[in-house]
């Protein structure tokens, strides 16, 4: 869909009754431009023929932190106190950002709801979020916070040796907005949530909403908001320690690994996929529990291969994929991710991982 096709189809969605008279005068185009617009968007089903009627689409909806990820890079020995020569990179981040966009980048609708400041990061976040396909109009722009920011020094050697996060926007993400928005979550085909929101938020969805809720936990500190919950979610995609917080189990192996997901799925969970890094992903339902192994591949950059995992959960879910199917095609997906230098790849596409999958030999 073109931009002034997207401007065209919001009108309509305020007013199905509207003109293309009305259309043409509020954008400034001529009235036979409407027209032709309108027939394309006919043409690609967002329109329902004559009166305008909106083809309201199947949705996913993320719920989680959306930010702007700032690391500098040392050219030399990185002294503390002092000004260091050396390169700044500045990229979209936020895992529910960029679990939104892996999915986005899978053709499936999605909408985000977020908080953002109303700055420069904000604006080049809703900017590209537009670009890329994910529906951000339902997350608050805030006059009085910053968009969440996430800066890192790294030293010589490729370590981060400090590192300061404002996330404090993430707050306002709170019981109040979510209310607001209850529509648009009850509508949606399931949620995701990650972490980063308050504690009280995630439990209100969770407790509110007949939704099938997926988890990513975000890190070990932020799974804690979860533990008295998780059995609420439908799919959860923990780590080895993120599980070891959860679940109250030591994992030194395979088999503690398969205890902690028994453990969670008495609890509640429908589908645990507990991820152990180069060493595969535990995989469990009340039908099966097995581990599938990871193929060895050369690693240019893990950041964001979790986000692409669970995107494929969702793409899998939405797909009805059986376990295993699921597993295999997240893994294609992250390690699509993992074999690229951004957060979040540009090759990342259905058929793309499909071609993975069947390159790695998963299927």
């Amino acid at each position: 869909m073109t931009n002034r096709e997207k401007e065209i189809l919001e009108l309509v969605k305020s007013n199905p009754f509207i003109t293309q008279e009305e259309i043409a005068r509020i954008l400034n185009i001529a009235r036979s431009s409407v027209a032709v617009h309108i027939t394309n968007l006919i043409k690609k089903g967002y329109i329902l023929g004559r009166g305008y009627i909106i083809n309201e689409k199947d949705y996913v909806v993320v719920i989680g932190g959306a930010n702007i990820d700032i690391n500098g890079f040392s050219k030399g020995i990185l002294k503390m106190k002092d000004s260091n020569p050396g390169k700044l990179n500045i990229s979209l981040g936020g895992v529910g950002r960029n679990i939104a966009e892996n999915i986005a980048r899978m053709n499936i609708n999605v909408k985000m709801i977020t908080a953002l400041g109303k700055d420069m990061y904000g604006e080049k976040i809703l900017e590209h979020s537009k670009n890329i396909g994910i529906d951000m109009k339902d997350s608050i722009v805030l006059n009085d916070y910053n968009t969440s920011t996430y800066l890192a020094i790294i030293d010589e050697n490729g370590d981060m040796a400090v590192a300061l996060s404002d996330m404090d926007a993430c707050d306002k993400i709170d019981i109040g907005f979510i209310k607001s928005k209850k529509k648009i979550i009850e509508k949606a085909k399931l949620c995701v949530i990650d972490t980063n929101i308050p504690e009280e938020s995630i439990k209100y969805l969770v407790n509110n909403f007949n939704v099938a809720f997926f988890l990513d936990t975000v890190s070990t500190s932020k799974a804690k908001k979860v533990k008295d919950i998780v059995g609420k979610f439908h799919t959860i995609k923990p780590n080895r320690l993120e599980a070891e917080v959860l679940t109250g189990v030591e994992i030194r192996n395979d088999n503690d690994a398969k205890t902690a997901c028994k453990i969670l799925l008495e609890k509640g969970v429908k589908n645990v996929f507990l991820t152990l890094g180069k060493d595969g992903v535990i995989c469990a339902n009340k039908k099966e529990l097995f581990k599938i192994s990871i193929p060895e591949i050369r690693v240019i950059n893990a950041t964001g291969a979790g986000d692409a995992f669970l995107a494929g959960l969702v793409y899998s879910y939405l797909n009805n994929y059986s376990l295993r199917e699921s597993v295999v095609f997240a893994i294609g997906a992250s390690v699509i991710t993992l074999s690229s230098k951004d957060t979040i790849s540009d090759e990342l596409s259905v058929e793309n991982i499909k071609l993975k999958i069947k390159e790695l030999g998963l299927c």
